[in-house]
């Protein structure tokens, strides 16, 4: 009996090595994953192999996805989850201050999941059926501007309207008004900054897209709008 005890005890010793070597090639496996995610441009491609890493060696999901880690630059990694971007928070922040210095600036500010959206209202900084903006304007679109200055984020500048037909010497239509005023922000951040224009984009939505219940002059005057939406880090 005690040499069957004896035989059983070595068979399970002489096992162990099987233990190490999968977790060993397990490691290995991971390795390669992250290897082959790095050298992937897409974000996208990167973020499934995390997730797949995580899945194979047990990492548990923290909430959303798996936690994500602060890299150097003080921006969010997105590792499968929500991204925490600083350089976005702080330029929001930044701008909240600036703004406390105009009365009634027309600016309005939110993040969503577009990033850092900048609403100007067309109400305060164009003249009806006009795309130059209003002279008492221009300290505070000075102000937003080089807030955004320092930036290395791909910035978008949309037009919008309310859906009230438009026809004058300068526009056809809502579309031609919409685009004229997002080109007019476009090139003054062009004219006043060492913003990089393959960064920069523009669009005209005219009366479409709407924030706000066309059906009242409120709504509509919310809805004439350009917004600068500053687009998370990638």
């Amino acid at each position: 009996m005690e040499e069957q005890e004896q035989e059983a005890g070595g068979n399970e010793s002489a096992d162990r090595w099987l233990v190490s070597y999968a977790d060993f090639i397990t490691l290995m496996f991971a390795l390669f994953v992250i290897l082959y995610a790095l050298s992937m441009e897409s974000s996208d491609t990167v973020n499934r192999a995390w997730r797949a890493m995580a899945t194979g060696v047990g990492v548990r999901p923290h909430r959303g996805g798996i936690r994500p880690e602060l890299g150097e630059s003080g921006r969010g990694v997105d590792i499968g989850g929500g991204m925490i971007n600083r350089e976005l928070d702080q330029t929001l922040q930044a701008l909240k201050r600036i703004l406390q210095n105009y009365q009634n600036s027309g600016v309005s500010l939110k993040m969503d999941n577009r990033g850092l959206v900048i609403s100007l209202s067309a109400a305060r900084f164009f003249a009806s059926g006009d795309a130059n903006v209003t002279p008492s304007q221009f300290p505070v679109l000075a102000a937003v501007v080089n807030t955004l200055s320092e930036l290395h984020n791909r910035m978008e500048i949309d037009g919008f309207t309310d859906p009230v037909p438009i026809h004058n010497s300068h526009f056809n239509d809502n579309w031609e008004l919409s685009t004229a005023r997002a080109a007019t922000v476009l090139r003054y951040m062009l004219a006043h900054t060492a913003i990089d224009p393959e960064h920069l984009t523009l669009a005209g939505y005219g009366p479409y897209n709407a924030v706000a219940d066309n059906s009242t002059e409120a709504g509509r005057a919310l809805n004439r709008r350009v917004e600068i939406i500053v687009r998370p880090l990638r």
